[in-house]
């Protein structure tokens, strides 16, 4: 919880007005879900935030602040969470991404992630995500 602050203003960084995670969920997030915070000294770099349903670990959401992309800080991150969500049981992973993203979709691709399903309007009209999945 004392990293609220900084994660939301990553979040505000990363991602555009209109589907920005509240402050309230963040912290509803933190306290009930994993939450893995990527630091350089005392700096949060990004975050990853995902949970674990049955065998599935969803990543919900994974923010690198943009003074430290291409740096490997969101492959750390995504490879931090899978290892503490197959620790937990998980046997497959899950996330959704816009399809606009490519940066975020090269990352999963990177990381063994294949693409399943289209979401058409899944962040307001006309803005469509791909579903990736990941089976370990």
């Amino acid at each position: 919880m004392d990293d609220l602050d900084r994660i939301v203003e990553i979040e505000r960084l990363c991602f555009p007005e209109e589907i920005l995670f509240t402050r309230g969920l963040f912290s509803f997030l933190l306290r009930n879900a994993t939450a893995i915070v990527a630091c350089d000294n005392e700096e949060i770099m990004g975050f990853v935030v995902g949970y674990l349903s049955g065998r599935t670990g969803v990543i919900y959401t994974l923010d690198v602040h943009p003074d430290h992309r291409r740096k490997g800080v969101g492959s750390a991150l995504l490879d931090a969470i899978e290892r503490d969500m197959k620790a937990a049981g998980a046997k497959r992973f899950r996330l959704e991404t816009a399809i606009s993203n490519t940066a975020a979709l090269n990352l999963y691709r990177k990381a063994g992630y294949v693409d399943g399903e289209v979401l058409r309007n899944y962040y307001g009209y006309g803005k469509d995500a791909v579903r990736l999945w990941k089976e370990v």
